[in-house]
């Protein structure tokens, strides 16, 4: 029997372990220095020798030294192979401060650990805070705040890229980023009232000063240690830029690639680079929503020529083309970097080069979402003997009545056609409230329509039908239209599919369809509703759904979600 292979951790999650342990070290310091709120013997009894102690053991430190070294190894790393600096704001950001940290951080640790173990320096706050408060504050204490601001903004930032798509941080945003102000803050205002009462005993306690201080050669031996550090991390960096540059204008005129465009130009870009990346080296039109992470098929293009030549694609954009039935020949350009000469056409035609680090929609953002779609049935028979205003009289007060019912349960009308109106739940709040609140909806939807009917029986005759389909699942939401019109919208199956189920309300013969993901989503115990495996017209794959034939059905089934019985809330997968 084979023996299973042993995974080896990947850069990726090296890096990441190496930033969660810094981050952790980071939070224990911010953590000490609020301690100083309570004075300086605190941040010193509590702060240094308590939750500063496991990081000062030989253990600590050569976790924290090996942590840090290999984050920053990586992240220049990263940095070199990088074809272009080309960057959404939030990721520039982090570089930036990733790259400023160490200037800052070489001063603190040459007086704070070296000056300890090199110089035989006092290993304490009193020491550390005289040299800010009272030594040079103009100098140490600027410096000091901006080290404490970069570390913790670049660290936050890591966090959330790294768990930005989980569903149980997004639900939780809003306490993580109070929590990630409010440890700062009080850090800073730690440090500035144990920096006071430093000061002040530094001025009235005799001896303090001569016993927390060092001598002019040690502060001097100290701080040309930190200059060395400085210097040595700017040649470092630069080297890596200057090496980058070294390598690009090689690849450019000896190692290149020829990409041609199909009825437009051929392009000369450096090996290595993807053919999203070569449009936009050569400032060629090229749709791109999701960035470059194979989150969209917008970028996709037709390969004529060199399409043996190219890498199989990865498992991210096999799912991607295989979502959307892309026949031979197709590929994301965004994942493909060719070793030979292509020829390819963009399949999706844009009028401007699109940087590709932003999605091409006001403030768009992918999460989770609950889809409603209702329409009505035999809407023509409506007009059939009435006059045009009659007719409208009535499809308006079904929209005005079903739109309320929306609004009224958090939801967004995205769109009114006809007697057809698709709306969104989850805009606002989490997903399993978006889930719940759309059921509500429907409910509300099911009992206004019938009141409609009930208002204009002797009008209308027989009582208006419809059906309604509920769905949840991931969609761009953003604002879409003239820059003087937005309107909101969300982007795709998730709408197509609720509007698909509503349409098999009729086969079904019921009135609503709700999808199990969006039971799921409202993380409820199975509903007491009919259950069913349809089959989606333009889909191989079943959905699992629940058909529900009467208003007091859903309604019940709502309303013991909010009483905690047969549709209790549940921890779902």
């Amino acid at each position: 029997m084979e023996r299973p292979r042993l995974k080896l951790p990947t850069e990726r999650s090296i890096r990441l372990t190496a930033g969660l342990i810094m981050f952790t070290f980071a939070t224990c310091h911010l953590v000490s220095h609020a301690t100083g709120l309570f004075l300086l013997d605190a941040i010193q009894n509590i702060g240094h020798d308590i939750l500063l102690a496991p990081w000062r053991t030989p253990v600590g430190l050569c976790l924290l030294l090996g942590a840090f070294l290999i984050h920053l190894g990586l992240g220049l790393t990263a940095l070199y192979r990088r074809r272009h600096l080309r960057l959404p704001a939030i990721e520039a950001w982090q570089l930036g401060l990733g790259l400023t940290i160490p200037l800052l951080l070489a001063p603190h640790v040459s007086d704070a650990r070296l000056g300890v173990l090199l110089y035989g320096a006092e290993d304490s706050y009193f020491r550390v805070l005289y040299t800010f408060w009272v030594a040079d504050p103009a100098v140490n204490l600027p410096r000091q705040l901006a080290l404490l601001i970069a570390v913790w903004t670049h660290g936050c930032i890591g966090i959330h890229m790294w768990l930005r798509f989980r569903p149980w941080y997004r639900r939780r945003m809003r306490w993580f980023a109070g929590a990630a102000i409010a440890l700062p803050a009080l850090a800073i205002l730690g440090v500035i009232n144990a920096g006071w009462d430093t000061v002040l005993r530094a001025a009235v306690v005799p001896g303090f000063a001569a016993a927390h201080s060092v001598s002019a050669a040690t502060g001097a031996a100290i701080a040309l240690l930190a200059f060395r550090l400085q210097i040595g991390y700017v040649a470092l960096v630069a080297l890596i830029f200057v090496a980058r540059a070294l390598r690009n204008v090689y690849e450019r005129h000896r190692s290149g690639i020829c990409v041609e465009y199909r009825a437009s130009r051929r392009v000369h870009v450096p090996r290595g680079f993807s053919l999203l990346e070569a449009s936009r080296w050569a400032n060629i039109p090229h749709a791109s929503v999701c960035g470059g992470r194979a989150r969209c098929t917008t970028c996709r293009v037709r390969v004529w020529h060199g399409c043996e030549c190219l890498p199989p694609p990865a498992q991210i954009e096999m799912e991607a083309l295989r979502r959307i039935r892309a026949p031979a020949g197709i590929r994301l350009a965004c994942q493909v970097r060719p070793t030979a000469d292509v020829a390819i056409t963009p399949l999706l035609p844009v009028a401007r080069a699109l940087d590709g680090l932003r999605h091409d929609l006001n403030g768009g953002r992918e999460i989770s979402v609950t889809a409603l779609h209702i329409d009505l049935r035999d809407s023509v028979q409506l007009a059939t003997g009435r006059l045009p205003y009659d007719a409208l009289f009535i499809v308006d007060r079904y929209v005005q009545e079903t739109t309320a019912a929306i609004l009224a349960h958090g939801g967004y009308v995205t769109s009114v056609a006809g007697d057809g109106i698709m709306s969104v739940f989850g805009v606002d709040t989490e997903s399993a409230a978006a889930a719940r609140q759309a059921i509500a909806a429907a409910a509300a939807i099911w009992h206004a329509v019938d009141q409609v009917s009930a208002d204009l029986a002797d009008d209308i005759g027989a009582p208006l039908r419809f059906g309604i389909g509920l769905h949840s699942g991931l969609a761009i939401v953003g604002a879409v239209g003239p820059p003087d019109r937005p309107s909101l919208q969300f982007l795709g199956d998730t709408g197509n599919m609720a509007a698909r189920l509503q349409a098999l309300t009729k086969q079904m013969n019921c009135t609503t369809i709700v999808s199990g993901a969006t039971v799921a989503a409202a993380a409820w115990k199975t509903p007491p509703w009919r259950h069913a495996e349809l089959e989606i017209p333009g889909s191989d794959a079943r959905l699992a759904a629940f058909l529900i034939d009467r208003r007091e059905d859903l309604t019940a089934a709502d309303r013991s979600s909010s009483d905690g019985t047969s549709a209790t809330p549940v921890a779902t997968a």
